[in-house]
């Protein structure tokens, strides 16, 4: 295989992985439940979906409780999708958040440490960094 095709399958690969851990990470996110949310804003998890689709769609209560039940029906199924990816995704993030360390002075590494722990705190995640 020449350079220029390796180099493009891995750029597929990888652009592959990142497109498989970003929708596993965004649907993860939207069937967490979140605690504590703020007057006016929507709730998370399963039924704070349905009220963000139904302020956007205008959907009729038949259509929400389709939409549940779908999400429902198919959160098993992401649940295992994202145990699946998972490993690979947070190795994929620890290697580009190394990389981005590795361009920063002693004190932006501080800051960035700083970013990294609000940023998983806000949405209850464990450093994985820290592996």
């Amino acid at each position: 295989m020449t350079t220029k095709r390796s180099r493009l399958a891995a750029l597929g690969l990888l652009l592959g992985a990142l497109a498989v851990g970003a929708l596993a990470g965004g649907v993860g996110v939207t069937m967490a439940e979140h605690r504590g949310v703020a007057p006016g804003k929507h709730r998370g998890g399963r039924d704070g979906y349905v009220e963000r689709l139904t302020a956007e769609l205008r959907l009729s209560g038949v259509q929400q409780d389709s939409i549940r039940a779908a999400l429902e029906r198919h959160e098993p199924a992401f649940d295992s999708l994202w145990r699946e990816v998972r490993p690979r995704f947070d190795s994929l993030r620890r290697g580009l958040r190394a990389e981005i360390r590795a361009q920063l002075t002693a004190e932006q590494q501080q800051r960035y440490a700083e970013m990294l722990e609000r940023r998983d705190r806000k949405y209850g995640r464990r450093n994985d960094d820290k592996k």
